[in-house]
């Protein structure tokens, strides 16, 4: 393998949300053997560079479930942000099944409740770490809440107003599954929306481009790599995309049932440094098994 693509929550990072001394080490000796390693998550450029910053790791970034890509150096190469005109159909079909949603944009991320935004960090949280406990799950989204990476605004009709802003993401959570599956039959009457999850009560809403799989076929044709000589490691459905596209493919011992199966090779938790004994153990599989 010439490349690693690595999601972050549920994967690469603790259910405290840090990168584990394991898994940082297993990376730098990756890339000191001349592999490249990509970050591909569904966290926006803020969230997801205080976390690397922290365990001081600079490798570049597929953000936002795909809808931009940052270099080593965190400057933006591409984005694929969701055109007004489908944001306003999306509103209208989480609105009419009454989902709160918050925005992904180019400028950050945005809520327009405060109280519901604590409680969607809460969930993404317990989501990726399902063994936590409640007093982990409530430190863990007060710190990424505290962090400022989420911003309220009173109305999201007062984004469109700012010049130049991209809207990235859209994430829609509810409790009650049938408004969930409504909104999801509405949705699929729009065109060119990517509709994925990363629980089973959230959904996350791209431009149809802008998915973990595809930013990385274009991640790996700028560094004139195949995907064949590609490995990634992901935990839930919004990685099924690049999982689905590579070489080696590795799910998380923490990963659902599901996720399990499509994937090559199942590694251990996120708490156990899953992505280290990936790397350690999975990284030379196809030159193995070409020789």
């Amino acid at each position: 393998m010439k490349l690693i693509a690595i999601d972050m929550d549920g994967t690469l990072v603790s259910k405290q949300l840090k990168v584990t001394k394991a898994n940082k080490e297993a990376i730098q000796r990756a890339r000191e053997k001349g592999h490249v390693v990509v970050i591909a998550t569904g966290r926006s450029f803020d969230e997801a560079r205080y976390t690397l910053g922290e365990a001081d790791l600079h490798l570049p970034l597929i953000c936002v479930n795909g809808a931009e890509i940052r270099n080593e150096k965190w400057e933006k190469v591409t984005s694929i942000p969701i055109p007004f005109k489908q944001y306003f159909n999306v509103e209208k079909a989480l609105r009419a099944n009454n989902i709160y949603y918050e925005v992904y944009t180019s400028e950050g991320t945005y809520t327009d409740n405060r109280e519901k935004a604590f409680k969607v960090m809460k969930d993404i949280v317990l989501t990726s770490n399902p063994d936590a406990t409640e007093d982990d799950v409530h430190k863990a989204a007060l710190r990424r809440f505290k962090l400022g990476t989420v911003k309220y605004i009173k109305d999201y009709d007062l984004l469109m107003e700012k010049e130049g802003l991209e809207i990235y993401k859209i994430l829609a959570f509810s409790s009650e599954p049938d408004k969930v599956a409504n909104s999801v039959e509405r949705l699929k009457q729009i065109d060119h929306l990517a509709v994925s999850s990363s629980a089973n009560n959230n959904l996350e809403i791209t431009n149809a481009d802008a998915q973990k799989g595809a930013a990385l076929e274009k991640f790996a044709k700028l560094q004139n790599i195949s995907l064949e000589d590609t490995m990634a490691i992901g935990d839930n459905y919004n990685d099924v995309s690049m999982l689905e596209k590579v070489g080696i493919s590795v799910a998380m011992g923490n990963a659902y049932d599901e996720i399990k199966s499509i994937a090559k090779f199942v590694t251990k938790t996120n708490d156990e440094s899953g992505v280290a004994y990936a790397i350690e153990n999975y990284l030379e599989e196809r030159k193995t098994s070409l020789a």
